[in-house]
């Protein structure tokens, strides 16, 4: 019945973005980048969309089953039967439909690619972040910077951004900028978990949204057998992985604490972090410890404290 439908062109030629702004999906811009568009339905949801292997793709934040490609968001979203859903894209690709406005979507996004030698490269042009003029700003010091948690964990590019770099194994493959102009991931970049440095004392993992918020948290809590890892964004089937590798080299874990954003999207990550962990050999307690009051995370507490 869906033989003569083209399933296999939807998935590459119909602009996801496009498609959710008809469904009443907006761009969040502060969010987005040009390999990564965020988008938001009021408070109901809110959308990643990327390229992968020429198929336009997406995840839900709030729904780990919530994925994939065109034909699965579409189905995901209305009542409508796979002939039903062929037939309403096969008018999209024939192109009688009033789109939506250009400013509610974007006309295209870059396709991402790992490019370990690139990043390698831009690396070693980055020097350790001593003292900062945006971290001070949100009342990260040079005193926590090169403090032996810290120590080498943040740099600075040329252009004075704070770049936090993510680890595959050894390797360097991913960099995380942060800066007045800036809040995204290198092109190029692998993103796996940006982590403090770790004792041999250490018993404890703490686990934030932000590298920020990792340094935001040890600044007002002075934890002496804790290290830290980021997860840089929301959940995903990298993260996951990257996750279940950490507990299976560090079995000296006894406690896991969860400093996720006092919002639904810290609600929802703090669930899908602790039914990971739970399927990992961790056999210890996990706690959550978020800010208490709703809509904050740890840099706005550490900043709120500092008269910032």
């Amino acid at each position: 019945m869906t033989s003569n439908l083209e399933f296999p062109r939807f998935k590459q030629e119909i602009n996801l973005t496009q498609y959710a702004a008809s469904l009443g999906y907006e761009i969040d811009r502060r969010k987005s980048t040009r390999q990564s568009i965020a988008m938001r339905k009021g408070n109901e949801d809110k959308i990643i969309i990327s390229r992968q292997n020429g198929n336009w793709v997406y995840f839900s934040v709030y729904d780990d089953n919530d994925n994939g490609t065109i034909i699965d968001f579409a189905k995901n979203r209305t009542n409508k039967s796979l002939f039903e859903i062929g037939r309403e894209l096969q008018v999209w690709i024939g192109g009688n439909i009033n789109l939506p406005e250009p400013t509610r979507y974007v006309s295209d996004v870059q396709e991402k690619q790992p490019d370990p030698r690139r990043i390698r490269r831009l690396f070693n042009y980055c020097s350790p972040a001593y003292d900062h003029e945006y971290l001070n700003s949100r009342g990260i010091t040079a005193e926590t910077l090169t403090s032996p948690r810290f120590s080498r964990r943040v740099f600075q590019d040329r252009f004075r951004n704070a770049v936090f770099p993510h680890f595959k194994g050894k390797q360097i493959c991913g960099l995380e900028l942060k800066g007045k102009n800036a809040d995204f991931f290198v092109r190029g970049s692998e993103k796996t978990l940006w982590r403090s440095n770790t004792r041999r004392n250490d018993d404890t993992l703490i686990i934030s949204e932000t590298p920020i918020d990792a340094l935001s948290y040890q600044i007002l809590h002075s934890l002496d057998n804790a290290f830290y890892a980021a997860t840089s964004g929301g959940f995903s089937p990298q993260l996951a992985g990257c996750l279940s590798k950490l507990f299976d080299n560090i079995t000296r874990i006894k406690k896991v604490i969860l400093i996720t954003d006092n919002d639904g999207g810290g609600d929802t990550l703090t669930t899908k972090l602790t039914e990971i962990i739970n399927q990992s050999k961790f056999s210890g307690t996990i706690d959550r410890c978020s800010p208490d009051t709703r809509g904050l995370d740890w840099n706005d507490v550490l900043k709120k404290q500092l008269g910032l």
